[in-house]
């Protein structure tokens, strides 16, 4: 990989979570999202993110979570897609819902490294 441009002291990890029952799903049946707010972290480039998603129902079924999108020094969004086709759901033709995902109390999780001098 690249040497980081900005080594310590100006390298920081910065973690948090859009919060269990708490994040704001947007979006039609079968496609959701979120943006995520790291302005806190007071990075001053683009930082590396990492994600995960959890909640209390279907989150282990979807694909996306991993996969930050119009990443900014401030914010990055996830989209969240459909029901991966399993032996256990071989023949789903149910599209998740902003309803079914906060009722499910999906939230993303991160780790963010970046510069912040």
């Amino acid at each position: 990989g690249n040497t980081p441009t900005n080594p310590l002291p100006c390298l920081l990890t910065c973690v948090g979570s859009t919060g269990h029952g708490a994040t704001t799903w947007t979006g039609y049946p079968g496609r959701l999202s979120t943006t995520v707010d790291i302005s806190a972290c007071q990075f001053v480039s683009t930082p590396i993110v990492i994600t995960s998603m959890n909640g209390d129902k279907m989150h282990d079924y979807m694909v996306g979570m991993t996969s930050p999108s119009h990443m900014t020094k401030d914010k990055f969004d996830i989209e969240v897609m459909g029901l991966v086709w399993t032996a256990f759901y071989p023949e789903t033709r149910y599209k998740t819902t902003t309803s079914d995902a906060n009722s499910w109390n999906w939230n993303i999780n991160w780790i963010a490294v970046g510069s912040t001098c």
